[in-house]
């Protein structure tokens, strides 16, 4: 049998590997933010794409993670600084009502709220908008934050020597995991579905090939749920790996959601479609790649209208009508911030 990780030494790992994911993050979000500001000085877009949900959602997963690593370094000099002196961090660490460490739950559990309500909502935008297909991820969504409220709670009731794997707060922890792993994986194959749809409709009329937007969103969902499944196999096996994995959560879920802004935003997704249609924008990027197809002049303003109508004939023959949002533009668009 191998011998259990010391408490002590499993939260002196996490700092060291929190802190390297939370500047891979802080990295991400910087470099989003500052292709977002690329992209509309030389787009000339109308309004500030900057007050757009997406970028809120990612200035409040920005705070929220940055304060969950600060917590982290708190505790680590509450743990052999301050708290009786330093001679006993053990103690400390093994105190789950210690307030820091409620604080810190609640903004790890506000960090996946957010994200995964994000993913939702990338999942609304690349289905038209449409309502039913978000009604199992929202209820999801609300089971993650009634048990993140709930394992915050629990961690307040905590009595000191209680094992963390067999008290009340582990059906909480369970539930967590079950909520957003739903939530994630519905609202990825879901995606995955829809543009994997759009590829083929487009492909039909030598439209743009959409892989590399596929690819993107299968790579992102893949991150966030191995760390989820790490952290529920660790926690059932009783191991103290777990505590590196749930403190190391947030990060990434804040890692998966800034990947797909970031590869978006270099153009990796748009590759297959280099210019956007400012004229015709409810044509999108199959009627785009239709457009140049036809062998013309892609400035011609005489093809734009054949564009037009190929691109009713593509709505008549798919299985999902496409409109002015539900084009691979409108993800890329969407998933941009």
């Amino acid at each position: 049998m191998v011998a259990e990780v010391p408490l002590v030494s499993v939260n002196l790992a996490t700092v060291c590997i929190e802190s390297f994911l939370y500047g891979t993050f802080f990295i991400l979000f910087v470099t989003s933010l500052y292709l977002l500001a690329v992209r509309q000085k030389t787009t000339n877009a109308e309004g500030s794409v900057f007050l757009t949900p997406l970028v809120f959602g990612s200035i409040l997963i920005f705070i929220t993670i940055t304060s969950h690593w600060i917590c982290t370094f708190l505790r680590l000099f509450q743990a052999f600084v301050t708290f009786n002196r330093g001679t006993t961090p053990l103690e400390f660490y093994a105190d789950l009502t210690q307030t820091s460490e409620v604080v810190k739950t609640g903004f790890l559990m506000a960090s996946l709220v957010i994200g995964d309500a994000m993913i939702i909502y990338r999942l609304w935008i690349v289905w038209s908008y449409n309502r039913l297909v978000i009604i199992f991820p929202i209820c999801t969504l609300m089971g993650l934050t009634a048990c993140g409220v709930g394992i915050t709670y629990q961690f307040t009731q905590y009595k000191p020597g209680e094992n963390v794997f067999l008290s009340v707060a582990g059906r909480w922890i369970t539930s967590d995991c079950v909520f957003t792993l739903c939530t994630n994986v519905y609202s990825t194959i879901m995606i995955a579905y829809r543009v994997w749809n759009v590829n083929v409709s487009s492909k039909k009329f030598g439209g743009a090939n959409l892989n590399s937007v596929l690819g993107i969103v299968v790579e992102s969902a893949v991150i966030y749920t191995s760390w989820t499944i790490f952290f529920f196999a660790s926690y059932q096996s009783e191991s103290n790996l777990q505590f590196i994995a749930v403190d190391a959560w947030s990060a990434m879920s804040g890692i998966a959601f800034m990947f797909i802004n970031v590869r978006v935003g270099l153009g990796w997704a748009q590759k297959a479609n280099p210019e956007s249609s400012t004229h015709h924008p409810s044509v999108g990027m199959i009627a785009s790649r239709v457009d140049r197809s036809g062998g013309g002049n892609r400035n011609s303003f005489a093809m734009r209208p054949l564009a037009v109508n190929i691109t009713r004939v593509v709505d008549k023959d798919s299985e999902y009508p496409f409109d002015e949002h539900s084009s691979g533009d409108s993800f890329i668009k969407g998933s941009a911030v």
